[in-house]
């Protein structure tokens, strides 16, 4: 019920378009109930063709001092009883299907809408999560919740909510016609109604935790195509297309096992409604001929009466339908409250002001660093850049390299000690302040399914052309967009699959220049590349460095040799701090670490790429 109080509570902003909703939903449960009080006239005037305007009945009751007739409820004035009945009929109709058309729509839009911002609420919620909360979930269950769970909730709230409505004001019409011509008799029934609400009750339970567990191994499905798609090339490299479609078939079939016990117990509902609802009105067929015999029921009213009862059997069938969609809207709510209610995001101090321009320094104090109940990756770490300076981190795999360069964009917060700019901790300010001063290109480029345009603007979109342009050219990336297809207005797909790897890296690097941020992280950004776009991506990598502070991480140390600082990181410390030359007279771990590179070198020759300095422009 808490799940459900909050997927009301998305329906607030909207009240007004739900109220006049359920105020025409109101108005075809009344006009249902008149339908069934015009069987009685229908009745009348085909077992008695030759009877008067005046003769034809509505209601008539032993209790009652006068019958009600037809014609003082039709306000214009009818010569044949023909007529009357049928004006009766097709305006009632009439008036139904208007109030259940608007009805419908205004209630399915309230649904439609809600779920819509519950799923762009959630979409929201979860992309400003920090990145220990995706490194801890897999993109394919994160995809299944804010796609398919959704979309069952929004079945829910747009076919649910309207059918809810409409079934239950017919069901309370039909109801008091019952009540109305014989409120002993439709109290009889009445009490039948717990046979069934008892067992659908059960049914609606099961649904709900069959739709959570088949969605949570939806959610595993998804998981096993992001993977295989994404690393399609990996998996026909290795012959593996059958190993992965054989793990893909298990999945798929322990889905569709959870699905077809769903789809027995959401079966079983409507069966038992039926052998419940035909048994009670068995009994009431033998009942209702003993009250005509006795006098207690006319004839004429047995029709309306019946037809009441019968009919209050499909709103009852209905509701219990919906009863088990809610139950399934309500397994996949869990899911969805469950990731809205996980707060991983990094804290931000309230109030906090915005940082300044970054002017002089860089300094990391006494930092250490380790994931939640983890062992510690980075400790003691004490670093000072200035203003304009490249420091470059080497070392072995797990060193510790990129999760150092990470602390500074605050993707994860230090475990003790502290980061300052310009002596400003950076917990102290706006995240967003931060990370608009620093730009990033890394080993693994990440490009969108969008234009060439588009991507180089991202996170700039009113940027002038010639600013455009002139970081596409210092990029060394715009002759090649020319030469494309629609130029910069060509479609580079998912990742910048239609790209080489040169050229998505000029473009990440364009990105990185038109957002002109005094700080900058480079990620081994020319580790997968060859020689030649090595060269390209160097020479653009050198126009973006001019005049930055610069962190750069590097697996070439040739390419590295001009910098102003060198750190080698080692099981999280810093072992070595100085240039190329100082640390390589001082003949410790950077010496080796290139000495075994030039090993590498002789064993296999291959041409390095000129060096290049800082600032050097092309």
């Amino acid at each position: 019920m808490h799940n459900l109080g909050r997927l009301l509570s998305y329906v607030r902003p909207y009240l007004s378009w739900l109220v006049l909703g359920i105020v025409l939903m109101a108005a075809v449960g009344l006009l249902e109930g008149a339908i069934a009080l015009l069987i009685r006239p229908v009745v009348q005037f085909v077992m008695e063709p030759s009877a008067a305007v005046t003769d034809i009945v509505l209601v008539e009751l032993p209790y009652m001092a006068r019958p009600l007739y037809l014609k003082d409820w039709i306000p214009v004035p009818m010569q044949s009883a023909g007529w009357l009945v049928a004006t009766a009929l097709v305006g009632v109709y009439l008036a139904k299907a208007a109030c259940g058309f608007a009805a419908n729509y205004l209630v399915q839009r309230v649904g439609f809408t809600v779920v819509t911002d519950l799923r762009n609420q959630l979409y929201a919620h979860t992309l400003g999560q920090s990145l220990r909360f995706f490194h801890n979930q897999t993109t394919g269950q994160l995809i299944s919740t804010t796609i398919n769970d959704v979309d069952r909730i929004q079945y829910a709230a747009s076919h649910w909510l309207a059918d809810f409505f409409r079934q239950s004001f017919t069901f309370l019409a039909l109801l008091t016609v019952a009540l109305v011509i014989n409120w002993k008799l439709m109290l009889a029934c009445l009490l039948a109604a717990p046979l069934v609400i008892a067992p659908i009750g059960r049914l609606g339970r099961r649904i709900r935790q069959l739709s959570r567990s088949s969605q949570e191994q939806l959610g595993d499905l998804s998981q096993i195509l992001q993977e295989t798609f994404t690393g399609a090339r990996i998996v026909q490299a290795f012959g593996m297309e059958k190993y992965e479609a054989g793990k893909f078939r298990q999945a798929a079939q322990r889905l569709l096992a959870t699905n077809l016990r769903w789809v027995r117990t959401y079966a079983l509902s409507s069966p038992l409604m039926e052998v419940l609802g035909v048994a009670v009105i068995a009994i009431l067929l033998f009942y209702v001929r003993a009250q005509i015999l006795q006098g207690a029921m006319t004839r004429e009213m047995f029709f309306p009466f019946v037809f009441a009862v019968v009919r209050l059997y499909e709103p009852v069938k209905r509701l219990t339908g919906i009863y088990t969609l809610f139950q399934q809207a309500l397994g996949a709510s869990e899911r969805v409250f469950e990731q809205l209610d996980r707060w991983e995001r990094i804290p931000e101090r309230v109030a906090a002001p915005a940082l300044p321009p970054f002017r002089q320094t860089i300094e990391f104090q006494q930092v250490d660093f380790a994931y939640a109940g983890k062992e510690f990756l980075l400790k003691d770490i004490n670093l000072r850049a200035r203003a304009g300076e490249v420091v470059a981190i080497v070392g072995t795999s797990g060193a510790g390299k990129t999760t150092l360069v990470n602390l500074l964009p605050r993707f994860f917060d230090v475990s003790a000690g502290c980061i300052l700019i310009d002596g400003v901790d950076i917990r102290d300010v706006i995240l967003a302040s931060l990370r608009a001063q620093i730009g990033i290109v890394t080993q693994e480029t990440i490009l969108f399914n969008d234009t060439v345009w588009n991507n180089i603007c991202y996170g700039c979109p009113q940027m002038p052309r010639e600013r455009v342009l002139a970081a596409a050219q210092a990029a060394l990336a715009h002759e090649f967009i020319l030469r494309l297809p629609q130029g910069y207005d060509t479609v580079i797909g998912e990742r910048g699959v239609r790209l080489s790897g040169g050229q998505c890296q000029r473009l990440a690097i364009a990105r990185a220049l038109l957002k002109d941020p005094p700080i900058l992280i480079l990620d081994e950004a020319t580790s997968e590349l060859d020689t030649e776009s090595e060269l390209l991506v160097q020479r653009a990598l050198a126009n973006l460095m001019h005049g930055r502070t610069t962190f750069v991480i590097a697996h070439r140390l040739s390419t590295i040799r001009r910098a102003d600082k060198i750190v080698v990181l080692e099981d999280g410390t810093i072992r070595e701090l100085g240039t190329h030359q100082e640390l390589l007279a001082r003949g410790g771990i950077y010496q080796r670490l290139y000495e075994m590179q030039f090993v590498d070198l002789d064993a296999a020759p291959a041409p390095e790429p000129p060096e290049l300095t800082p600032g050097e422009l092309v």
